[in-house]
């Protein structure tokens, strides 16, 4: 047995020694696999963010726009943005309303009539009596914006004309000009419904300003990320069409080889079923940047005839990468200050004061004070002056022969005041709540600022990472490739190898994207909330 395993291991021996030069001489004479053509050149494609166009429709245009051009469109053509300025202008409407409530009301009427009857007294000196009357009044009103009161004056006329012997003028002309006042002096002095709505319509229209500021600048806000998504899919298209072009070329290398005899049918099996899934993947990133022009151009036109429609967006502004200067204690300090929407806050909360002055009003006893101051005249044709007329009435006005005025003070007190106080009350709750609630906003401004900081930071960070592992894939599928012209890798390791590549490539664009989102809203948040 021990001589047989002897006589085994020398054999091994002298043929591992004659096929070692053999080996080698075959390897001096003889080419490695045959290569195909075109596969001298194993340097991977470097792409670089920025230099895709979207894909051609036919019968549309590509029509490039910038993020500010896009973002001056949509300022101009939004709908939304179209009926959120006319708001403001209801507002206006309200407050010219509430000020005509102080115009001068001017009124004017003429009546005539003319009645007979038979008499009843024989002094009349006639069987039927005839009356006729005419009046002609005129009065000038108006309520003041200062401490409720408002004010009338009256000039009224009559002319009256009996065909009776008693009347002592016959026709009868009477004239009066009266006066009259009137003010609230305890409930309703310094404050009441209409002059509170002056005030809190001045301040909910400068209200309606913040409101469509803060919707100006969500829809900036909404263009920037719709813009960049746009961007992205574009990219996204460009990326896997490199990819499956690529792919294709070596699979076609890959078949000649096979058809040299260098390679088993078996290994492209894998490489095909790649092909296959990178096709989808460009379908689906085609469709993506269908969904994302058209979610665009939403934002940009005022019609369904707009030119935009048939066109097709390019926006070649690309994504500054430069290191993030975030100050959160600088950026928190300007948003409690100037954020529009905490500012629409305190403006509300003004707005409740105010109307609180009015609820608090209300606890006062109601005492009104009256006054009126008349003159009257009459004139006509009478025994004493038989020439008599109209204007010997208004001669009597404007000699204050007949003077009458009057003054008054109405007094009302529900006694306990039980439904103002219960107002009252309500109103002062209302107003604690609303400062809590600004409180709690103003709380959670240092939240949000403090959260898109850091979201600043770490979306650097982690467009950094993507950075070094998009290079470290370049370097890997280079040199993936040339260890498989060589024989030193399968095919299975290429393909692997692209596809990381093309991973990292789409990761690195994500990343890129949403970098330029992060600062976007720590901008944004400085502004407005979220």
């Amino acid at each position: 047995m021990r001589r047989a395993l002897e006589h085994a291991t020398v054999w091994t021996i002298a043929v591992a020694l004659l096929a070692a030069p053999a080996g080698a001489w075959a390897q001096q004479q003889t080419p490695a696999a045959p290569t195909a053509p075109g596969s001298q050149t194993p340097q991977v494609d470097r792409y670089v963010v920025g230099q895709a166009r979207p894909p051609e429709v036919p019968g549309t245009t590509i029509v490039d726009m910038t993020l500010e051009q896009v973002i001056e469109r949509a300022l101009e053509k939004n709908l939304e943005l179209k009926v959120a300025r006319l708001e403001p202008r209801n507002l206006d409407f309200q407050l010219q309303s509430i000020r005509a409530s102080y115009t001068p009301t001017i009124t004017s009427s003429f009546s005539y009539s003319n009645s007979s009857q038979r008499s009843e007294n024989r002094l009349d000196g006639v069987s039927r009596v005839t009356n006729q009357s005419q009046g002609y009044n005129n009065s000038w009103r108006q309520n003041l914006p200062w401490f409720g009161g408002n004010y009338q004056l009256s000039f009224n006329n009559s002319r009256a004309a009996r065909n009776v012997v008693t009347a002592t003028r016959n026709p009868d002309y009477s004239s009066s000009f009266a006066m009259s006042y009137s003010m609230p002096l305890l409930q309703g002095f310094m404050v009441d419904q209409n002059r509170n709505r002056l005030q809190t319509l001045a301040v909910q229209r400068n209200i309606e300003d913040l409101r469509l500021q803060i919707q100006i600048e969500n829809l900036k806000n909404t263009i920037r990320v719709a813009y960049w998504s746009l961007r992205s899919a574009i990219e996204q298209i460009e990326i896997q069409k490199r990819a499956l072009e690529l792919q294709n070329r070596t699979l076609a290398e890959n078949r000649i080889r096979i058809e040299l005899g260098a390679m088993a049918p078996i290994e492209i099996v894998q490489q095909e079923a790649n092909i296959a899934s990178t096709e989808q993947g460009l379908l689906q990133a085609e469709i993506t940047f269908r969904n994302a022009e058209l979610n665009l151009k939403r934002l940009l036109v005022d019609s369904p005839a707009d030119e935009l429609f048939r066109q097709t967006i390019n926006p070649v502004d690309i994504p500054a990468v430069l290191p993030p200067a975030v100050d959160i204690p600088g950026a928190i300090q300007l948003a409690m200050s100037s954020r529009l929407d905490v500012t629409q806050a305190r403006r509300n909360l003004d707005v409740t004061r105010m109307n609180l002055e009015v609820t608090a009003d209300a606890l006062k006893p109601s005492l009104t004070f009256n006054s009126g101051y008349t003159l009257r005249g009459n004139g006509g044709p009478s025994e004493d002056a038989p020439t008599g007329g109209y204007f010997d009435a208004l001669e009597a006005i404007g000699k204050f022969d007949t003077p009458s005025w009057n003054l008054s003070f109405n007094f009302n007190y529900p006694l306990g005041m039980r439904a103002a106080r219960a107002s009252y009350a309500q109103a002062q709750l209302g107003i604690e709540q609303a400062e809590i609630q600004l409180q709690a906003q103003e709380l959670s401004i240092t939240t949000e600022v403090t959260d898109a900081g850091l979201a600043v930071e770490n979306n650097y960070k982690s467009l950094q990472a993507s950075i070094k592992t998009r290079e470290a894939s370049e370097r890997n599928a280079e040199a993936a490739r040339t260890r498989f012209e060589v024989g030193m890798a399968t095919n299975f390791e290429v393909v692997t190898a692209q596809n990381q590549l093309t991973q990292a490539l789409l990761n690195e664009l994500t990343r890129t994207i949403a970098y330029m989102n992060a600062i976007a809203n720590f901008e944004k948040v400085q502004r407005i909330s979220r």
